[in-house]
């Protein structure tokens, strides 16, 4: 693995950062100019309906590059052997580990949050549809901002080394 990782590095690491960068910043994006954007409808369930359909467009392009990001990043770990340099890297990349899988399960809650405010949207239930959706905008995605940026130092303290 440390062969083909030094092979084919120029591709990888740009891969793996840009992922991250979509990750955070699409999230980003949403809590800064889309999300206050929608709350602007003054029809409740136009406002929640088209806050739907942004979320799950977003949750599918997180899903996607989650996926990129996960095997760029273990195939960095291994191919780097940061494990074998030093125990501190180690502590390092397996803290950076466990906060990008926190926020893939937080992602997949998200999404499943999305779907259960469809449904609750379908059945008439507004409140229970708006709910759902400022949980997800409020707060699941925030701490998965919060989360990133924590897990992006860390990279560049890796990258440092």
């Amino acid at each position: 693995m440390s062969e083909f990782y030094y092979n084919y590095a120029s591709i990888i690491l740009p891969l793996h950062i840009i992922s991250a960068v979509i990750w955070i910043g699409a999230m980003i994006g949403y809590i800064a100019s889309t999300y206050p954007s929608i709350k602007q409808i003054p029809n409740e369930k136009l406002m929640i309906r088209t806050s739907l359909r942004t979320l799950r467009r977003l949750m599918n392009l997180i899903l996607v590059v989650s996926v990129v990001l996960v095997i760029s990043g273990v195939i960095i770990a291994i191919g780097a052997s940061y494990a074998d340099k030093d125990p501190l890297l180690a502590t390092i990349i397996n803290t950076k580990e466990a906060l990008w899988i926190f926020m893939f399960f937080n992602t997949i809650f998200s999404f499943y949050k999305i779907l259960e405010a469809k449904q609750s949207c379908l059945a008439s239930d507004s409140g229970a549809a708006r709910d759902n959706v400022r949980l997800v905008s409020h707060y699941l995605i925030v701490i998965n901002i919060f989360l990133g940026l924590i897990a992006t130092y860390f990279g560049m303290m890796l990258r440092s080394t």
